[in-house]
């Protein structure tokens, strides 16, 4: 079959064409291609990099819990790599050294460090169950209770129904803290042993 000259000069003068009225975005589009590939690649990089520091870091945290001075490491992951689950979860190891030496104050502090940061749900979550917990340590009622009332995750219903029974016993209120104490029954029952603990406290208002 003859090949047509014509149809591949006319072809080839329009691809100059739309070349010459088209180079600019041409370039431009393959320039922001370039520079898009090479800053995702160089972000993700950084990212696996990070996680990787916060991993070792964490690390040493848990192993020098006992005894050791775990609050350069905390302090370090909050400030170097907030975003990071690891940041949350050391400062949560360190609000509950505080409230292992009675230093009520710091703890508190740690945990709503937690609550505001933490990109982990079930973290922030128990960061407000030990928060309502050590309020309730300090008879600050009023607090401890806005603290329970703040989880809002189904898995923490039950303890945060504990708590706010405590919360009721300690404000002498006999019948909320059994209703609170019975929600948190009926949650654990036949699912976990501390079902067997809050019978005792249901027993208890009840002699």
């Amino acid at each position: 079959m003859a090949v047509d000259l014509n149809d591949d000069n006319s072809l080839n003068e329009k691809a100059a064409i739309f070349w010459e009225k088209n180079k600019k975005y041409i370039i431009f589009g393959v320039i922001l291609f370039v520079a898009i590939y090479l800053s995702t690649n160089f972000y993700f990089n950084n990212q696996k990099k990070s996680h990787f520091v916060a991993s070792e870091i964490y690390q040493k945290i848990q192993l020098e819990l006992e005894g050791g001075d775990i609050d350069r490491y905390v302090s370090k992951l909050k400030t170097e790599h907030s975003s990071s689950p690891y940041a949350g979860r050391a400062s949560l190891i360190l609000a509950q050294s505080y409230t292992k030496n009675n230093n009520f104050d710091d703890a508190l502090t740690e945990l709503d460090w937690v609550i505001d940061n933490s990109p982990e749900k079930s973290i922030k979550t128990f960061a407000k169950y030990s928060k309502a917990k050590l309020y309730l340590m300090k008879n600050e009622l009023d607090m401890a209770e806005e603290s329970a009332s703040s989880i809002n995750s189904h898995g923490y219903e039950g303890l945060k129904n504990i708590v706010l029974g405590d919360i009721y016993i300690a404000r002498n209120n006999n019948d909320k803290a059994l209703e609170f104490y019975q929600l948190a029954f009926n949650f654990y029952i036949n699912k976990n042993d501390l079902s067997k603990v809050i019978k005792t406290k249901i027993d208890a208002i009840g002699s």
